[in-house]
């Protein structure tokens, strides 16, 4: 006979095995974005993650998942109980290792990008740093110097449609 005690530390366990992997998806996702904002100047606010954001944001999403379903599979196999303070220990560790990881990762691959769509206004250089829904982030570029401004301007796609966003290996961009 199972007691109650036992299947609620059952479903505890396979709860945490199924929400873990998806919360430490979005965590990273949201703290990628957030570090690769950080680098070009671009506030917070502005960052807008959906759905489709967390499972193609690109490969290291895909790790840190199954790391933490591995992780937490192994574990679940392991220990006792959902109550323990290892099982506990260990998806918080997972949690904010994804948070670390992200910044990490998003500022990382901002300081290394080198292909940008390059808009000329004018006289002036434009390099598209983020899409979010239907807005474009441009940032003002110096190619010669392959610099750019912690300024931005955000504005509706299709607003320029008149000009042209062309592909250039530009980067990487350092701040001025």
């Amino acid at each position: 006979m199972v007691s109650k005690n036992s299947n609620k530390d059952r479903v505890t366990k396979e709860l945490a095995l199924l929400i873990t992997p998806l919360l430490t998806a979005y965590l990273f996702v949201a703290f990628y974005e957030a570090g690769y904002c950080s680098f070009f100047g671009i506030p917070y606010e502005l960052i807008d993650i959906n759905f489709t954001d967390v499972l193609l944001t690109n490969r290291l999403t895909l790790m840190v998942v199954v790391i933490a379903f591995l992780w937490i599979s192994l574990y679940y196999n392991v220990l006792p109980s959902a109550n323990s303070p290892v099982f506990r220990g260990m998806i918080t560790l997972i949690l904010f290792l994804s948070l670390w990881l992200g910044s990490w990762f998003g500022g990382s691959d901002a300081q290394q990008k080198q292909d940008f769509l390059v808009m000329t206004l004018g006289e002036k250089d434009y390099a598209l740093i983020k899409i979010y829904d239907d807005k474009m982030i441009l940032s003002p570029i110096n190619k010669a110097n392959k610099t750019f401004k912690k300024a931005f301007h955000v504005v509706k796609i299709g607003q320029f449609s008149q000009y042209q966003l062309i592909e250039e290996n530009i980067g990487p961009l350092l701040p001025e």
